[in-house]
């Protein structure tokens, strides 16, 4: 008789005997083609009931019905944005099965999407992007004092170049100070703080009006290293991928530094956000994010362009070790109006040589 595989036996050994009833519950949720490609849906994202009914085109009494089997399954659970309620899969750790949890999603990930499904959410992902890079582009003009109703770069701008300093003068790691990038740059305010620790800086916005204005700011500082791009971070992979075919040199084209200030809130796709940004950084290289803590401010989606009411530490923690990022030092700081901001980075791992 075959033996049972480790990773099996591993996941039989988590089943207490009081714990059947949650096990049975776990097994039938996933014993059913469309709650799979729910959970396939939400490999990357979050998404409301509406938009899981449009993205697989059926009723919101249905979909209601089987995420409600997911969330008692523990293999969804939500998240409140303001007056909406946003689902997302359960964190793996989190569950009573982790590890059945984990093998699911696995498995569920190794599986391609259906063409429909995949335009589906592409066509939702573009909804998404339109309205936010209309914002952009209306607002450039009243964008920072918009913001500053929330957070300025100065609150927080201090407390980031002490983790930056400390990250980039750290003997054991071989850290550069070549290249930084900061996606977002919003009017540029933090673009000097880059230039005067990294040789060159490139500042990335997908909404011209607002690179202009990053263009503007660096004219009147006196900023000369910095280069301009207008595209998102999937336009700096695609650069980065470019680069690399023209350079003998592996890591000419790579960042030491990319910096996202008060930008995931305003991304659609964070986690992909994320894997590009992880895909551009030099081994060794830094990755720093200020964000707002999760909230329930709802007035910011028209004040501020906002996408998401900010985030949970461990969202991004795990977004993060996704992309293969070690967790850096982090800080956090509350404001006066009640907002939370915290302060985080990550570092890419030094790629060691394979031997010959």
């Amino acid at each position: 008789m075959p033996s049972m595989p480790p990773e099996a036996l591993q996941a039989i050994s988590q089943i207490k005997p009081s714990g059947l009833g949650g096990l049975e519950r776990l097994l039938k949720a996933s014993a059913d083609q469309l709650r799979l490609e729910i959970l396939q849906a939400l490999q990357h994202e979050s998404y409301g009931v509406l938009e899981l009914c449009a993205l697989f085109s059926i009723k919101q009494s249905a979909m209601s019905h089987h995420l409600k089997v997911l969330s008692k399954a523990q293999l969804v659970t939500t998240r409140r944005e303001g007056n909406a309620i946003f689902y997302r899969r359960m964190l793996p750790a989190a569950s009573d099965y982790p590890a059945i949890v984990s093998q699911l999603f696995a498995a569920i990930d190794d599986e391609p999407r259906s063409e429909s499904l995949q335009q589906a959410i592409d066509r939702a992902q573009a909804v998404r992007g339109e309205q936010s890079l209309k914002f952009f582009s209306e607002n450039s003009q009243r964008f920072t004092a918009q913001q500053d109703l929330i957070v300025n770069v100065a609150d927080y701008s201090g407390t980031l170049n002490e983790i930056l300093d400390t990250l980039i003068a750290d003997t054991t790691r071989q850290s550069a100070r070549k290249q930084a990038v900061e996606i977002g740059p919003g009017d540029g305010s933090y673009l000097q703080h880059l230039s005067q620790r990294f040789n060159h800086v490139i500042a990335l916005d997908n909404a011209e009006p607002m690179l202009a204005k990053c263009r503007d700011t660096a004219r009147r500082q006196g900023i000369k290293k910095v280069g301009f791009v207008h595209g998102d971070t999937r336009t700096l992979v695609q650069l980065d991928e470019e680069i690399g075919q023209r350079s003998d040199s592996f890591g000419a084209r790579k960042a030491d530094c990319v910096v996202a200030n008060m930008v995931l809130h305003h991304n659609t796709e964070p986690q992909a956000m994320i894997q590009d940004i992880a895909q551009v950084l030099a081994s060794d290289g830094v990755f720093l994010i200020s964000e707002l803590c999760q909230h329930d401010q709802e007035w910011v989606r028209e004040a501020a362009g906002d996408v998401w009411l900010g985030f949970d530490e461990m969202q991004i923690d795990q977004w993060a070790s996704a992309a293969h990022l070690i967790k850096g030092p982090s800080s956090y700081t509350a404001l006066r109006n009640g907002f939370r901001i915290q302060m985080l980075s990550y570092i890419k791992a030094t790629v060691k040589p394979t031997s010959p």
